[in-house]
């Protein structure tokens, strides 16, 4: 499940509206809760990016950015094997891993 894009109803920052768009699960926090980092095809948002060449299972239509830091907790239900993507490639998603944490500064 980690480094896989699922689709979900993703909340606005100021949880009053949502959006559908792509998430990756970036961490798997405990047996009810996920980190996930959304995705946007806006390639001018800050953030990682990812293109076709990152992906190795499922596909993704267009170069996307993983919008970083957009660290979100949500609940493991609001994913599911049919919002299924993509999976990302181990060195991708270790690329994501490295670029978040100098962000982040851990």
């Amino acid at each position: 499940m980690v480094g896989n894009i699922y689709f979900i109803s993703m909340p606005y920052s100021n949880f009053k509206h949502a959006k559908a768009r792509p998430v990756l699960i970036y961490k798997i926090i405990d047996k009810n809760d996920l980190l996930i980092l959304p995705l946007t095809t806006n390639l001018k948002r800050e953030g990682i990016k990812i293109s076709t060449k990152d992906i190795e299972d499922g596909s993704i239509k267009k170069d996307s950015i993983v919008i970083v830091p957009k660290l979100t907790a949500i609940d493991r239900t609001l994913i599911s094997g049919e919002r299924f993507i993509a999976s990302l490639k181990k060195d991708s998603f270790q690329n994501v891993k490295e670029k978040l944490c100098l962000k982040l500064g851990c």
